[in-house]
């Protein structure tokens, strides 16, 4: 964080407010995963429910994965589309699933005016890591294989992710450059780009395993460390200057600016971690998620042209 940063927005500091009254421990606190994820979702209904935003149609499919089926939602914009964007939610890996974020790709469809692949893949513990990171780059494959199904054949494809989504958007985009997938952008919303430098214990252990150190280091679980990020995708970077991944982010970018890697990084003084989520709440984080979109449909729209 900055050394005097610019406080935070009322509403976001009321709503910290009222989860620590309401004594409900933190997410990731205790030994349970599925705890933990009905902790998650009683939080988002008490404390941020998602807006509605009024999109074509939700489609579920499953696609297929390196461990099985993929649950995914095909959600479909008023309108024709212009390109399709593969969305990961996020969750520390263990918590988030299609519904949870479902809000996110309802307002990617409309604002981006894309075809949005809400992708289901695999959480820890159950499944430890790569599971997420190969479910992520099987999507992508499957997505450029099957446009026709998406948002057209020979339209633009873009990833885009929160927190532990935004790290598997930052690997798939990697994997695309490594396997010739022309991907038009990413966004990266307050991603979780290095491993080694700041973990919650719990995550870590639900996430790695026994085997922390060394898997932390491996790109596809800290895309920052990759051997190089020549070649990729734009990068479009969005985080708050309260998140506790702030300088995260920073660093990341800094690592695709070096590269030569076209970047627009957005910085929000007011905002924390989840901004995203809190778009009912928050007018600071609907401004900052409509602009994001608005960087993401630019890319879109230009890669079309």
């Amino acid at each position: 964080m900055p050394d005097s940063p610019t406080p935070l927005e009322p509403a976001l500091a009321e709503m910290g407010r009222r989860w620590q009254e309401s004594g409900i421990p933190t997410l990731y606190v205790g030994g349970d995963a599925s705890a933990s994820r009905e902790r998650a979702r009683c939080i988002r209904a008490f404390l941020y429910p998602r807006p509605t935003i009024d999109v074509a149609s939700i489609e579920p499919i499953d696609l297929p994965g390196p461990g099985g089926p993929l649950p995914c939602r095909v959600v479909r914009p008023q309108g024709p589309a212009i390109g399709t964007v593969l969305f990961f939610h996020g969750g520390g890996w263990v918590l988030g699933d299609l519904d949870s974020h479902e809000a996110h790709c309802t307002r990617l469809a409309a604002e981006c005016q894309a075809v949005v692949l809400n992708v289901g893949y695999r959480l820890a513990p159950e499944h430890p890591f790569p599971a997420a990171a190969e479910d992520a780059m099987a999507a992508l494959r499957w997505a450029f294989d099957r446009a026709d199904r998406l948002g057209g054949h020979g339209k633009p494809v873009a990833v885009a992710g929160d927190s532990a989504g935004g790290n598997l958007a930052a690997v798939a985009a990697l994997h695309a450059r490594d396997g010739g997938l022309p991907l038009c952008a990413q966004l990266l919303i307050y991603a979780a780009t290095d491993m080694t430098r700041r973990l919650d214990p719990d995550i870590a252990r639900w996430y790695f395993g026994e085997r922390i150190d060394e898997q932390r280091a491996d790109w596809r679980a800290s895309p920052a460390l990759a051997t190089r990020h020549t070649g990729l995708a734009p990068a479009i970077i969005g985080v708050g200057q309260h998140d506790f991944l702030y300088q995260d982010n920073l660093a990341y970018a800094e690592r695709l600016r070096a590269a030569g890697v076209p970047l627009q990084l957005r910085e929000y003084p007011e905002l924390n971690h989840g901004f995203f989520s809190f778009t009912k709440v928050s007018t600071g984080s609907l401004h900052a998620a409509q602009q994001l979109c608005a960087d993401l449909r630019r890319h879109l729209t230009e890669a079309a042209a």
